[in-house]
């Protein structure tokens, strides 16, 4: 098993180049070699000004460009202060479309007010709630925070390194034991620049990741028969789940059901962290739920939401939800369009310029009532 969990990292060990690219500047000509995504000490990576290539509607490039304090340029009030911040990862850092056509920025002009974009593709949960504390301790502060929870962003939560389906970002992260009911905050495992060229050294790499469920996880999932449920149970071991008895039967289904039960566990966690911090400075705090394509399109096609637990359990609190999917399954009994054709107006991959619209105005509701004193177009009213 130790050899088998020495090839498997080494098989993941990040070459030279890649490592030189994400502490690497943006170009003059606004292309950055790791696409925008650079290193940073605390939070695993943030953005860098980038251009992306044919990756935005009609395949167009798409151009992304930041304030000083790291958040997404500010196209509407950007010389005045912001009362309201939002947090998340790609949804709410709106990947595929350009610094106006984000969800913020429909908001804001319809507010007449500006609205801070600190989300970072590829954040978790945690990363987001590290982000908001960060910037709060830089002296931004924010009045309201609107913390967007993407579908895939619970499991990210814990992710230190390696994934099941291979490594990517080193980041902070959570450990969590189910069972016991605990969880423990973890530090991004490369806390300085210098130290990226370790992550060429294979002894610290299993001295650092070795112990990860995730490891056990992609384990399994790359094993056959017995040696497979072995390296389950282990991952369940750490997570502090039972193994499911179907594991013998169908070892990648029983490993995403593993794998749901801590991320959704380590979500409810970073919740009541966030709400927490709120509370603490005096913070009034607003969720945002959003999902893939591929999650909106099975629930309109009648499938089950994997989350709906987590949904309960976060609409039986105090805070107001936005769930975008309850939001996309109305709007989808209401037209005459087939999926296919309702789907393709909202997403690219991530929201079009429109799914960015819809979105903004599917919470427009909620946050005008949220705000006190209420935006300036209602003042009158």
């Amino acid at each position: 098993m130790e050899t088998e969990v020495r090839n498997f990292l080494e098989s993941q060990m990040p070459s030279e180049e890649r490592l030189r690219h994400i502490v690497a500047p943006t170009g003059p000509d606004g292309v950055h070699p790791s696409n925008g995504w650079v290193y940073d000490t605390e939070l695993g990576f943030l953005h860098t000004r980038a251009r992306h290539s044919g990756d935005g509607v009609n395949g167009t490039e798409t151009f992304y460009d930041y304030e000083e304090d790291g958040a997404r340029k500010l196209s509407n009030f950007p010389d005045r202060s912001s009362r309201i911040h939002t947090y998340g990862d790609s949804f709410t850092h709106c990947d595929q479309v350009n610094d106006g056509e984000t969800w913020q920025e429909c908001l804001a002009a319809h507010l007449q007010e500006p609205i801070r974009n600190y989300g970072v593709g590829g954040y978790s949960v945690y990363q987001a709630y590290r982000r908001m504390r960060k910037v709060s301790e830089s002296g931004r502060r924010a009045e309201y925070i609107i913390l967007n929870i993407f579908d895939d962003d619970h499991y990210r939560n814990l992710v230190s390194w390696i994934r099941r389906s291979g490594a990517g970002f080193t980041r902070p992260h959570l450990r969590v034991n189910v069972g016991a009911g605990t969880f423990v905050e973890c530090e991004h495992p490369i806390g300085s620049a210098d130290d990226l060229h370790r992550m060429r050294d294979i002894d610290f790499l299993c001295a650092e990741f070795g112990e990860d469920p995730l490891l056990y996880l992609a384990l399994a999932q790359q094993s056959e028969r017995e040696r497979a449920v072995t390296y389950l149970a282990g991952a369940c071991a750490r997570f502090g789940v039972a193994v499911p008895e179907s594991a013998a039967q169908g070892i990648e289904a029983a490993g995403n059901e593993v794998f749901t039960e801590a991320a959704l566990f380590a979500t409810k966690q970073v919740v009541q962290l966030v709400e927490s911090f709120c509370e603490d400075n005096g913070i009034e705090l607003m969720f945002v739920l959003s999902y893939r394509e591929g999650t909106i399109r099975s629930v309109l096609d009648g499938g089950q939401r994997f989350d709906e637990g987590f949904v309960d359990w976060l609409l039986r609190r105090s805070r107001p939800v936005v769930d975008m999917c309850q939001c996309f399954k109305t709007e989808f009994e209401h037209s005459t369009y087939d999926l296919d054709a309702f789907v393709r107006r909202f997403y690219i991959g991530h929201h079009t310029p429109f799914g960015n619209a819809y979105a903004a105005w599917a919470m427009m509701d909620t946050v005008v009532e949220w705000l006190e004193p209420v935006p300036l177009p209602y003042r009158s009213m």
